[in-house]
């Protein structure tokens, strides 16, 4: 059933085919594995505002990475000049982006775009907010990155901090504050990244809250403190915060995330508040995945995502 706080939104499906961001490139296939499950077709019976613009495709890897400290940056960049105009469209349109990636360096368009079209709403004092559902906080930059991979880089991106080509993509940084962002579901933190947290005074609701709170205290707190702190926020929902048994098909698996109900919970919650200006789902490995589960449970969020409820 629809929820009736969604029925005055329209929904643009968009695909994110990029998996270069990560340390492997399967995510790519996700838009397009999901769609051959049916991925359109279920969200149509929950809504017919939706209208599915594609997939905004990025290209493969033709040789080695030329820095190994910001892998793949300008395959990145291509890939963001098919994608962004389709985010821009839609937020012309006063439609709502539901986006299908793709690996999570995705969200560092995302969060470009959403920024500008609030501005552009409400004015350049106008507040994004983020609630960032993930085993990780994508806060590492290239001074402090692993792996050298853009995905672990989204949200410094989007704090401004970072290469530049990154930052100030569309032309100004930051794209978002501190105060205005809150992590659910960490539990996999690198040490440059725990240090960023405790400096910028970042909200965060690790796995260990949820196990003392409860994940529906947690969830509420989360949406509260997005709502009030934000003019409009974008909801991003990596499957890797996700136990492994109910999610094995992402690079990154790790024991200990959420149940299936709290995936959903938290997505009918983000679904339903009035400030949602986007949400998207990404990280599927359909090569990792087990008898195709990973992929119905992203449908089964994305679902959520455009407004369906037990009642």
């Amino acid at each position: 059933m629809i929820n009736s706080s969604t029925m005055s939104r329209v929904y643009e499906l968009i695909g994110a085919a990029f998996g270069l961001g990560a340390t492997r490139a399967e995510t790519a296939m996700a838009p397009s594995v999901l769609r051959q499950a049916g991925l359109f077709e279920r969200l149509q019976l929950v809504t017919k505002d939706i209208v599915d613009c594609g997939d905004a495709v990025g290209p493969t890897a033709s040789a080695p990475p030329t820095n190994p400290k910001l892998r793949y940056l300008p395959e990145y960049l291509e890939f963001s000049r098919s994608f962004i105009p389709r985010l821009e469209r839609a937020y012309s349109n006063n439609h709502t982006p539901i986006v299908v990636g793709g690996d999570h360096s995705i969200s560092i368009c995302t969060l470009a775009v959403a920024a500008k079209a609030l501005r552009e709403r409400k004015g350049k004092k106008a507040k994004l907010g983020l609630l960032w559902v993930d085993t990780h906080p994508d806060l590492n930059s290239p001074d402090t990155t692993p792996s050298g991979n853009i995905h672990g880089m989204s949200v410094a991106a989007a704090l401004g901090r970072g290469d530049r080509a990154l930052t100030e993509l569309l032309g100004f940084a930051p794209k978002i504050q501190p105060e205005s962002i809150v992590y659910v579901g960490l539990r996999d933190v690198d040490p440059p990244e725990r240090v960023a947290l405790k400096e910028l005074g970042i909200k965060t609701f690790t796995m260990h809250d949820i196990d003392l709170l409860g994940f529906g205290e947690v969830s509420r707190r989360a949406i509260e403190h997005v709502t009030k702190k934000s003019d409009g926020f974008v909801t991003s929902f990596d499957l890797d915060v996700c136990d492994p048994t109910i999610a094995p098909g992402v690079c990154t698996p790790i024991r200990g995330g959420l149940t299936y109900r709290e995936a959903q919970l938290i997505m009918e919650l983000a679904a339903a508040a009035k400030k949602l200006l986007s949400i998207e789902v990404v990280e599927l490995n359909p090569y990792l995945d087990h008898n195709r589960i990973t992929a119905d449970l992203a449908i089964a969020l994305l679902e959520s995502a455009v407004g369906k409820t037990i009642l």
